[in-house]
This record gives structure tokens, C-alpha cells and sequence, in this order.
């Protein structure tokens, strides 16, 4: 019975920490409760730990996240490389390319996108979710992930995600994306020109850890006859930025 018990606990444990997080406002005993489907008694039981340890705080409208959430995720960031480091890298690079940079994280088997970090130059976002993208054979640093990645891994994503058109540019067949991969791996750089989004166009370089495993990638984002007419400098800029992040 304890063993059965104990994983279903820590699933509803998570589950009331997704619940609160998912929600603009406090949530109630009685909203989790319903939620979870279970009765009002076992969700006291699971808040208590929760808020004992900090990571929900409890007020007159519910319950809401609590401070060692915040600690959870600058210890998160600083395992990802996601510190004041990679922001001034993306500063740097930004400034030399006067382009919007970005820093991807990955994690796991290298297609997980773990984190964004970005350096804009007026507000530009990138867009991007944590999770396995569907649109990573789109985007160049996706390709950069696809490219370090391993045969089943690959295989796996294709039969998940598939290669689905974005614009008339994405790439959708297998074998030119299996050589444009190996470009990537060659070249140690990608480009997607509009092939995730009409209108822009991005140039990435792999960020490697001390074993020579994929962390991350660098990325600029431009219009894509930008990228064709600077694509020299602006190739170089985001090689030395990725080589900076490794050191």
C-alpha cells in the first residue's frame, strides 16, 4: 500500500505546485481540491509541507508561490550557464552584430529546451517555450540541437514532431534536412532563412560544455536580406560569442 501511495502523493504534490503556477491569482484549498479531484483533508495535507518549506505562501486569497521557488530557479539558471556570464556575452554580442541575440539552453538529450535568455534591441522577444519545440528542424538553432544529436534521438523527434512546413522555406524532407545537418556539423554554424517565421532570418553556433557536449546555442535574429548582405560579420560575431560562452 506505501508504495502505491508514495508516487501518487508526489504527483499531486507537483500537480498543486503546476496548479498555483499556471494561475494569475491565489488558488483556493477548495479550487486545488476540485482540481485533483480528491477531498479538501488531503490537500491540507499536501499544502502543508509546501508551505512549511516555503515554496507556497498562504494569504487571504489562496495560496500563491512561495520564496524558495524563486531560490529553485536561480540555482536552475546558474546550472544552465543561464548567469550574469551568458547576459554579458548576449550584451557583447548584440553591440558588435547591432542585432537581437539569444541564448538557448538545452537539456537532457539536447532537444529540450530548457531556458531562453535573450539580449534585444528594442524589446524583441524570440518567442520560444521551454519543451521539445516542434518547430526546432525550423529555427538555426535547432538545427544546431539536431545536428550534435544522436541517430535515435533525431528519429525520434521526426516521428513526434515531423517536418511541418511554417513557410514556404521550412525544410520537409528528410534527406535535406539529413544534409543540411550535416553542413551544420561541418560549418559548426546554422541558418534559417524565414524558414520558421516569414520575415526573419537567424544564424546560431554551438555553445559546448569542458566534454564537448551541447549546452546551448547562440542566435541572431535578422531580416533575412540583412543576413545575406552581413553574413560574413555576422557569422563571425555569433562564432567568437559562442567560443566566449565555453570559456
Amino acid at each position: 500500500m506505501t508504495g502505491r501511495k508514495g508516487p501518487r502523493t508526489a504527483d499531486r504534490t507537483l500537480e498543486i505546485l503546476e496548479t498555483v503556477a499556471a494561475s494569475a491569482h491565489p488558488v483556493s484549498a477548495k479550487a486545488l481540491a476540485r482540481s485533483l479531484g480528491c477531498g479538501l483533508s488531503t490537500v491540507y495535507a499536501l499544502l502543508s509541507p509546501l508551505t512549511d518549506r516555503g515554496y507556497l505562501v498562504r494569504g487571504n486569497g489562496g495560496y500563491a508561490l512561495g520564496y524558495q521557488v524563486s531560490a529553485l530557479h536561480r540555482s536552475f539558471r546558474c546550472q544552465m550557464g543561464l548567469d550574469n556570464g551568458i547576459h554579458a556575452v548576449l550584451a557583447r554580442l548584440r553591440q558588435a552584430a547591432r542585432a537581437p541575440a539569444t541564448y538557448v539552453a538545452y537539456q537532457g538529450d539536447g532537444l529540450l529546451i530548457a531556458d531562453v535568455a535573450t539580449a534585444s534591441v528594442h524589446g524583441e522577444t524570440p518567442g520560444l517555450d521551454v519543451g521539445v519545440d516542434p518547430r526546432t528542424h525550423a529555427h538555426a538553432h535547432g538545427k544546431i540541437a539536431l545536428a550534435a544529436a544522436g541517430p535515435a534521438t533525431r528519429r525520434r523527434y521526426l516521428d513526434r514532431s515531423g517536418l511541418r512546413r511554417f513557410t514556404p522555406n521550412t525544410i520537409s524532407s528528410e534527406q535535406r534536412l539529413t544534409a543540411e545537418l550535416r553542413r551544420v556539423r561541418r560549418d559548426g554554424l546554422a541558418v534559417d532563412f524565414e524558414e520558421a517565421r516569414p520575415g526573419m532570418a537567424c544564424l546560431a553556433a554551438p555553445v559546448l560544455g569542458p566534454d564537448g557536449s551541447l549546452l546551448g546555442a547562440l542566435s541572431l535574429s535578422v531580416r533575412p536580406e540583412e543576413l545575406r548582405s552581413r553574413r560574413e560579420q555576422l557569422a563571425a560575431a555569433v562564432r567568437r560569442a559562442a567560443h566566449e560562452a565555453q570559456l
